[in-house]
């Protein structure tokens, strides 16, 4: 696959900080719309690159979307400021920065009518804040996040070490505990795995003092754009998805999909394929529907 290098300087409390990731476009004309890609804790943009069938990005594009693979601040090539200074908050600031680049035209690109999140477990609050506060987005697809802990959620708290090589306050898992904590057993291939404990990246602990945020019923009930929220069927950091449509009340569509034989990382699962196909068949759905709105 092909892609645009992005990046993108922000304004920040000492300066400027640099978001990086990589835009991939389908072949022909340049779609006006484009999906943003938000990793969780301890993910970067290689979450929606696994190898084989877990690849989100090779799916949308082979589909015919466009979309930006993220390093959210703190993680992968973008800066690595202060570990304090990377909190919840700083993360939704430095995406409304680049959604509003990505709606002006970037690297050379035609400006994108539609910018559309896709989040994964932290990078599904920062969506949800950034819908919220600044209305960035046209729609939401939201995963791996429920407003209701699971039974393993402190242990994916207890499962950190400090991150070798990075500033102090950076945090990533203890070898191993990726595979007990956030995989379905026996629901996902051993190279998976292995990519899995591989690539795994940091948070810092400013983001682990305000992640309580993304929890805030506040900021989802005030959410007015389209949403699909997926989960795993054998996620044990959050449950009770089915309870979350009273979460988006404001939201004008709400779906759910779950997916079977897959636990809190979706992706590293045989069965991810099943919810790119779902989010493919949203997105035609929701285009459709604006098509015939603008009509």
């Amino acid at each position: 696959m092909d892609s645009v290098p992005i990046r993108l300087d922000v304004p920040a409390p000492d300066g400027t900080w640099q978001l990086a990731g990589d835009l991939y476009l389908p072949s022909g004309d340049q779609p006006d719309t484009v999906q943003v890609l938000l990793s969780g804790l301890t993910y970067d943009r290689r979450y929606w690159l696994a190898p084989g069938a877990g690849n989100y990005v090779r799916h949308m594009v082979a589909d015919g979307h466009a979309v930006l693979a993220l390093d959210r601040i703190g993680t992968g090539d973008s800066s690595h400021p202060p570990a304090m200074d990377v909190t919840v908050q700083a993360n939704v600031d430095t995406l409304h920065e680049l959604v509003l680049a990505l709606r002006a035209g970037i690297a050379g690109l035609n400006p994108f009518a539609r910018v559309i999140a896709v989040g994964h477990s932290l990078g599904t609050g920062i969506a949800i804040i950034g819908a919220a506060q600044h209305r960035d987005f046209d729609a939401l697809i939201l995963t791996g996040l429920t407003h209701t802990f699971g039974p393993l959620y402190q242990d994916a708290v207890g499962s950190l070490e400090p991150a070798e090589g990075l500033p102090e306050g950076y945090l990533t898992t203890q070898p191993g505990k990726r595979g007990v904590i956030y995989e379905f057993e026996g629901g996902v291939d051993w190279a998976l795995t292995e990519y899995h404990e591989a690539t795994k990246s940091t948070v810092t602990i400013g983001e682990g003092s305000t992640v309580d945020e993304i929890y805030r019923p506040g900021y989802s009930a005030a959410v007015d754009v389209p949403v699909l929220l997926v989960v795993g069927r054998e996620d044990r950091l959050f449950v009770d998805a089915e309870q979350e449509r009273d979460f988006y009340r404001g939201a004008p569509d709400f779906d759910l999909f779950v997916v079977p034989q897959a636990a809190h990382s979706i992706n590293v699962h045989r069965t991810a394929h099943l919810w790119f196909a779902a989010a493919s068949r949203q997105l035609a759905r929701w285009a459709a529907a604006t098509r015939t709105t603008s009509a």
